[in-house]
């Protein structure tokens, strides 16, 4: 039976287990909590002693700090040289000519339409509608239920809030932020964030 490390913190790390069990039954899943967000002693005195050939892993999730924090553990595993296969929850249909990188998580009864490009350690919520030939970048944030039309481009460290809808071909930068239940027509430039607090967009400057 194929091993799995799945990695986090209190619920978090519990939902990812009753979710990994649904999705592959046929895994002896290995709960790793942490204490930290990557610090790299804790993760060698998770993993001493463990077998690691053959193993994989997958990091839970959180939409804080911009998914910095998830990226940094994925990092630490990965590391070590296991390998980190996307969670696909029963129920979310994805097409076979659709992208699905590592540490990435599709919630159930979500659609990834065709040729759609998922990055690495990337989370689309439970009945989110990405169009075909759309571009998600690595450690973005999709709420359930967010709509991203088709040919869409998002940006690394994206972060779409419930009640949002992507139009057609709209360009998202990265680091931007749109959790105000709204639809977006234009392109947004990078570091630009969008929140309900807010009365008008905000954008950060300079690196």
């Amino acid at each position: 039976m194929s091993c799995k490390f799945v990695v986090g913190t209190g619920a978090a790390l519990d939902w990812a287990m009753g979710a990994w069990r649904e999705a592959a039954p046929e895994l002896e899943l290995v709960p790793l909590a942490m204490t930290s967000i990557a610090d790299a002693a804790e993760v060698e005195a998770l993993l001493a002693g463990r077998a690691l050939a053959g193993a994989t892993a997958f990091v839970t999730f959180d939409a804080l700090h911009l998914n910095f924090a998830r990226l940094e553990r994925m990092g630490a595993f990965r590391m070590h040289g296991l390998r980190m296969p996307p969670l696909v929850c029963r129920g979310a249909i994805i097409s076979d000519s659709a992208k699905i990188s590592e540490n990435s998580y599709v919630g159930p009864g979500a659609i990834v339409g065709q040729g759609v490009k998922v990055g690495f350690n990337t989370v689309i919520g439970a009945g989110a509608r990405i169009g075909h030939g759309a571009s998600i970048g690595n450690s973005c944030w999709i709420e359930d239920g967010v709509v991203v039309g088709r040919a869409v481009k998002l940006g690394a460290h994206v972060t779409l809030g419930g009640g949002v809808v992507v139009a057609n071909e709209v360009e998202i930068g990265k680091l931007c932020v749109v959790d105000k239940p709204m639809r977006v027509d234009a392109d947004i430039a990078a570091r630009t964030f969008i929140q309900a607090s807010h009365a008008n967009p905000m954008v950060i400057v300079g690196e």
